[in-house]
């Protein structure tokens, strides 16, 4: 759906600057929100809890019971690029895996936050919640990018093409099975998003193409190995492995669709570096898990992509991640996206 209706000039001013009053607080159902004024508290709470309504909706099927405690939501609004942080702590629940806790940060152009970096967040949480354990980061940030407005979406697969040209870019059989940031970020988040939008594609878009994803991911998770990886594509695509499967995601690249993007970035209507605090010990001791949306580093984009999800606040500390040993792809020489057009 179409969330502009709900900008109005009064909202725009005040969120256009970041003010000099102290922080102000809104409850929702679902969220705590702390942002610089009253008026910017009430508007991300209520943006928030439409956005978990609408990604719901999109992922599963339906509406997220409410949330036993609240998800703490920080709103810093300042000039310069935009970007947020979710951190989640995973445990059990009578043997089921669960989200335990949940924080969120946002930080940028109120606006961009408005309509792409929320809506990112909030679809971590649907994940998330569905899981009940950290999602491949792959999937997890592509996934959420698809949340993003069209012009954000359009400049990852722009990016991701130019990734591939230089041979940066994992090999699928790699790219599935990571469970930390690489130390190329940009990569993760443009292939991870080209390889989600793919696969949504192929499932035949829309709810059906994101259930059939969370199939696939809930398949390749179940042991991370290759087998469990190869077993998905075949249940869930007909692909006879991760192999055939990337081949077919390149080949479509070969071949883009019409991209259309909306004059000021409308938003799209198309639709966290881990730290394992403890493992489950050989006793059946519940395991906690504590993992984060935000990036160790911020990724070095050049035009046209000018921002990028999960920028880590400044007072969260991050460490780095060491870099992937395996394989990456040889330039398989893409030619560019088709052209966006404007309405």
């Amino acid at each position: 759906m179409t969330l502009r209706r709900f900008y109005s000039a009064l909202v725009l001013a005040a969120l256009a600057s970041p003010g000099a009053a102290t922080a102000a607080n809104f409850e929702t159902p679902n969220f705590s929100v702390e942002a610089p004024t009253p008026e910017l508290a009430r508007k991300f709470g209520e943006m928030a809890e439409a956005y978990r309504k609408e990604k719901a909706l999109d992922w599963l099927g339906h509406e997220m019971p409410q949330w036993p405690r609240k998800c703490p939501l920080q709103v810093q609004v300042s000039m310069g690029s935009a970007g947020g942080a979710t951190t989640f702590t995973f445990g059990s629940d009578q043997g089921r895996p669960v989200v335990s806790s949940q924080r969120m940060e946002i930080r940028g152009d109120a606006k961009q936050l408005l309509y792409s970096v929320l809506p990112h967040e909030v679809t971590h949480t649907v994940l998330a919640h569905h899981f009940g354990r950290p999602v491949p980061r792959w999937a997890d940030e592509g996934g959420s990018v698809l949340s993003e407005n069209d012009e954000e979406r359009f400049s990852h697969d722009v990016r991701c093409r130019e990734i591939l040209n230089a041979g940066r870019a994992f090999v699928l059989r790699t790219l599935f099975r990571m469970t930390e940031y690489p130390r190329d970020m940009t990569v993760l988040y443009a292939q991870g998003y080209s390889v989600t939008a793919y696969l949504v594609e192929k499932g035949g878009n829309g709810r059906e193409g994101r259930g059939k994803l969370l199939q696939f991911l809930g398949g390749g998770m179940n042991g991370n190995t290759a087998e469990s990886w190869n077993e998905a594509a075949r249940k869930v695509y007909g692909f006879e492995s991760i192999d055939a499967l990337e081949r077919a995601w390149l080949d479509a690249l070969r071949t883009p669709p019409s991209r259309l993007v909306a004059r000021g970035a409308a938003p799209g209507n198309d639709k966290p570096a881990a730290t394992h605090a403890s493992t489950a010990a050989a006793t059946g001791t519940p395991r906690t898990e504590l993992r984060t949306s935000a990036a160790p580093a911020m990724p070095l984009l050049e035009p046209p992509v000018r921002a990028v999800r999960g920028v880590a606040p400044a007072n969260e500390p991050t460490r780095p991640a060491a870099a992937p040993t395996a394989p990456s792809y040889p330039p398989p020489v893409l030619g560019p996206p088709e052209l966006p057009r404007t309405r």
